[in-house]
């Protein structure tokens, strides 16, 4: 007479239980975090990686920059990000041969959370503009002019002299797509750069 099977219990998971496992875990951290710490451990780097990596994964090409002070249309390549405020082109991370990444700079600085994970305040800008030229605020005006209009500048302007209360799983929502929009942007860089090898290293 044949044994019953026992259920196995080592049966894989399916993935929607791994991504609901996943949230619940995120959930479980938000309790252990003020709603800004949160934000700013959590989800902010997620939002700023993303937001560099969907300007590299861009088909290569001309990009808008504001260059001493004129409009100028920079080149750059798969995997790399122009910066807004001078036009200096570079990994959009860390990379051993160009040395350090672009970053992400904002054109209001404020970590209120009305207006930290604005998608048109976050814009790739390197390090000098970025950190040693406070965002170099009057080119940053100028590109943002040029690009969205005074009437956007407004709205960003207003939305930061607001308050806005996130909740929590909210915040957990908004850490997941921005993880997925990342993850997909980077496998459209390296699926292009991947294309570019073997292209240029298939015999004719």
């Amino acid at each position: 007479m044949k044994r019953a099977r026992k259920p196995n219990r080592k049966a894989k998971l399916t993935e929607e239980v791994k991504a609901e496992r996943a949230r619940q875990r995120m959930l479980n951290t938000t309790r252990k975090y003020s709603v800004g710490t949160y934000i700013r451990k959590f989800v902010a780097p997620v939002f700023q990686q993303m937001i560099r990596a969907e300007a590299a994964a861009k088909p290569a090409g001309p990009v808008f920059a504001v260059v001493t002070d004129k409009a100028r249309l920079v080149h750059r390549e798969i995997g790399q990000c122009v910066c807004v405020t001078c036009g200096r082109v570079g990994p959009w991370k860390g990379d051993t041969m160009g040395g350090g990444p672009i970053e992400t700079g904002h054109f209001l600085a404020s970590r209120r959370a009305s207006i930290v994970l604005e998608e048109t305040n976050a814009h790739p800008q390197c390090p000098h503009c970025n950190r040693h030229l406070g965002g170099n605020q009057g080119a940053y005006r100028e590109w943002m002019r040029q690009v969205y209009g005074q009437e956007e500048i407004d709205r960003l302007t207003r939305l930061k002299n607001t308050t806005r209360h996130f909740a929590k799983d909210e915040l957990v929502d908004l850490r997941i797509a921005f993880a997925a929009r990342l993850r997909a942007a980077e496998e459209r860089i390296v699926g292009v750069r991947f294309a570019r090898y073997l292209e240029e290293n298939t015999d004719e």
